[in-house]
């Protein structure tokens, strides 16, 4: 249940590969290679896993944490041993540090010390924000160049044959859910149902309601531009789903623009970690039945082109000290105007700061899984990614700068402290169709 459950107070680090299991008596097993049970997101591994409740000052990591067999199906693949050992390298650390045994770092105070050290180094816990005193970011004021306000992603891309359902994953604010356009292509006379719907919890991104569905009659023809109103008031800032049905006789015009934040996914299941487009699990066995929408790669995984009405207003500069740094009920993301010849962002403090250490935080493309080297990512250079930036004091004076960028965090240690009221980062978009993104900036005066 920890593994669908998802959440612990005492949380270090996080999970999201299926419960994959495998027989016990081993390859000559009459038995299926394997079973695999997904959850609907990742999950939180508890810190009380990684230490021994016998030995004194023995911590686990990697494939020896302390985990059901059921739950190491799931927890004992390398990039989440990697993260439960970096919550363990940090763990240790503190104990040297304070001269505690492992044990005593679950009291309260001490679990919060140690996420609050692991998110600095850029660990995600679920359900974590950062909340750093030591981050001057936070009592800055933020302004920037501009903001993106999403009205349209163009119709430049592939057509793409709704053979199985496809959706626009986007996030929105409280309020009435804006109008969507999408230009369609139709062999003949048919009607396209199209959904609205969202994830149980804000978190997740498993479309299990469905606030609202629409009909549309559309002749044949092609570029033809097929609005749709839900008239539904949203009342919380959270993620949709505006999924279009499977019709063999409609395609839909795909775009080349990627926005942070923002991505569309298909029904669809994957031949080797799932059995179909659904999970569909015995009452008795204790894990979810749900329908799997996930990304795909290529020309087939392009965004669905779309025009909004009104436009989405949920990129503004303010994003990047709210300790989160990737998406979860929103982009939490500043992304600028695809227009802004020189996107930049300020922060600005009433009075003057020492400043010797800044973090930025980058998109490295959240939305498709980085599988391993059996199933390669899609893009050799992560297409979201800013490559090229400048930071600036208040008088303009460059204090770093950075012309080939492929990481999602970068730590810029100044030379020697600068004393300034305002820092500038400018940022160089990625490409012509990709407009510059940055999801967090620290900054510390060390």
């Amino acid at each position: 249940r920890d593994v669908v459950e998802r959440r612990h107070a005492d949380a270090v680090a996080h999970g999201g590969w299926s419960m994959d299991l495998h027989p016990a008596d081993g390859v000559y097993s009459t038995r299926p290679a394997c079973n695999q049970w997904h959850a609907k997101g990742v999950y939180s591994i508890p810190y009380r896993t990684l230490y021994s409740r016998n030995v004194e000052n023995l911590f686990f990591a990697g494939r020896i944490t302390s985990a059901s067999h059921v739950a190491f199906g799931s927890t004992r693949v390398m990039a989440t041993c990697a993260h439960a050992a970096q919550a363990v390298g940090m763990a240790a650390e503190l104990c040297r540090r304070e001269g505690v045994p492992p044990a005593a770092l679950t009291a309260p105070d001490r679990i919060a010390r140690l996420q609050l050290e692991l998110a600095r180094t850029g660990q995600f816990i679920p359900g974590y924000v950062l909340n750093d005193p030591d981050d001057l970011a936070r009592r800055a004021t933020i302004t920037a160049t501009s903001r993106l306000l999403l009205a349209e992603l163009p119709a430049d891309g592939p057509r793409l044959p709704l053979e199985f359902p496809r959706a626009l994953l986007l996030p929105v604010r409280p309020g009435r859910m804006p109008r969507v356009a999408f230009c369609i292509d139709a062999a003949r006379p048919t009607r396209l149902v199209v959904n609205l719907r969202v994830a149980a919890e804000p978190d997740v991104y498993t479309p299990e309601r469905t606030l609202a569905v629409r009909e549309v009659d559309v002749p044949a023809g092609r570029d033809q531009t097929v609005w749709v109103d839900f008239d539904v008031e949203l009342d919380a800032a959270r993620y949709v789903f505006v999924c279009l049905g499977a019709n063999p006789d409609v395609s839909v015009h795909g775009s080349s623009w990627l926005v942070t934040g923002v991505t569309t996914v298909a029904h669809r299941g994957r031949a080797e970690v799932t059995a179909g487009a659904v999970q569909s699990a015995p009452p008795d066995l204790g894990v979810d039945s749900f329908e799997f929408w996930r990304p795909l790669s290529g020309d087939e995984g392009a965004n669905l082109a779309m025009r909004l009405d009104p436009p989405l207003d949920v990129f503004g500069p303010e994003a990047v000290a709210n300790g989160l740094a990737r998406p979860t009920s929103g982009p939490n993301a500043w992304v600028a105007d695809p227009a802004d010849p020189r996107p930049t962002i300020t922060l600005r403090w009433p009075l003057p700061r020492s400043i010797e250490r800044i973090e930025l935080t980058f998109d490295t493309d959240r939305d498709n899984p980085l599988f391993s080297v059996q199933y390669e990512h899609p893009e050799r250079i992560m297409p979201q990614c800013v490559r090229e930036y400048r930071i600036l004091d208040a008088s303009g004076k460059v204090l770093a700068q950075c012309a080939e960028n492929h990481q999602t965090r970068n730590t810029i240690r100044l030379d020697r402290p600068v004393r300034t009221d305002a820092i500038q980062i400018e940022l160089a978009a990625p490409s012509p169709h990709v407009p510059a993104a940055l999801h967090e900036v620290r900054c510390y005066s060390e």
